[in-house]
């Protein structure tokens, strides 16, 4: 049996996290993101079933509703794909 806390190690990797609760208080979903470059932020959401998506700046919605890694090295290869910053930013 692994040891691995898939939330301890969001958050060693720099992951801010945010609880959102729905009316009656208990957890919709917990959202954690990390400032990638100034003002560029990725997104991966744990639903309430524990299952997770992830979002990259670069490429949108990545991967929904997967199974949370079991290893520290699968967690490190999930956060590579939402962790790609587009290579030119657009300065509207």
């Amino acid at each position: 049996m692994s040891n691995f806390n898939f939330y301890n190690f969001l958050e060693q990797q720099g992951y801010e996290k945010e609880t959102i609760r729905k009316a009656d208080g208990t957890t919709f979903c917990t959202n954690y993101q990390k400032e990638l470059d100034e003002n560029i932020w990725n997104s991966l959401t744990v639903h309430a079933d524990k299952t997770i998506t992830g979002a990259s700046p670069k490429s949108g919605l990545v991967f929904k509703q997967r199974p949370q890694p079991a290893s520290a090295e699968d967690a490190a290869n999930l956060l590579k794909l939402i962790e790609e910053v587009p290579d030119e930013r657009e300065d509207d």
